[in-house]
């Protein structure tokens, strides 16, 4: 997609081909400035889903999350739920993880909120904004 400039994607992400497609999605958007990312799990229990059982911090964002190569991406925005277990150290070290990560301090993008819902036994994830979009539990 020549000269996009902005793109913004919601969406559920199920199984590991999903990120497969939406890694692909990002590498062929070459002139990105600004990049709005909200994706939800599944069921933690769900088959497929190897990537989604990792770690979910500032490497995980990286690899996963965001092209290879963005030469031109100044405005970072995403949120990310995901169902799993974390305790107050995982908390901090998620955070910290934005503060440590050379590709976040290059960006001056290392104000990043990690909350846990045990009701839902859900992660939170989101950059310095605030999460925008909210997803409903009706997957259509």
């Amino acid at each position: 997609m020549p000269k996009l400039r902005y793109f913004s994607l919601k969406t559920f992400i199920l199984t590991d081909v999903e990120f497969v497609h939406l890694k692909w999605l990002l590498n062929n958007l070459n002139y990105i400035e600004k990049l709005q990312l909200h994706l939800k799990g599944g069921s933690i229990e769900a088959d497929n889903r190897t990537i989604w059982k990792s770690f979910i911090d500032a490497n995980f964002i990286r690899e996963y999350c965001l092209p290879d190569t963005i030469p031109n991406l100044i405005d970072l925005n995403f949120y990310i739920c995901s169902q799993c277990q974390l305790s107050s150290d995982d908390i901090k070290r998620i955070r910290n993880s934005f503060k440590s990560h050379s590709f976040f301090i290059l960006h001056q993008w290392t104000n990043v909120q990690c909350l846990f819902d045990p009701m839902m036994s859900c992660q939170h994830l989101f950059s310095s904004f605030t999460p925008a979009f909210h997803f409903s539990n009706n997957q259509k």
